[in-house]
């Protein structure tokens, strides 16, 4: 997904990307963050600061619980 105000190239991961994932993606935007998030940090901490401000129903625990797993596996 790509928006007119959001540009993930060159990794640049920010809240407000994130939040527009969660928002308006589709659900290959949505796996393509999870991927994402397991293998890039800088994704991985855009998701985590974003998680305490959004209020999109159920993707924000999501995250919250696989950044969690994915910190307990390493």
């Amino acid at each position: 997904m790509e928006h007119r105000h959001i540009n993930t190239k060159n990794n640049q991961w920010t809240v407000a990307i994130v939040h527009s994932i969660w928002e308006r993606g589709l659900e290959k935007d949505l796996c393509a963050l999870i991927r994402e998030v397991k293998i890039n940090a800088k994704a991985a901490d855009a998701v985590e600061r974003a998680i305490p401000h959004s209020k999109v129903y159920g993707w924000p625990k999501f995250f919250r619980l696989y950044l969690e797993k994915i910190h307990e596996d390493k």
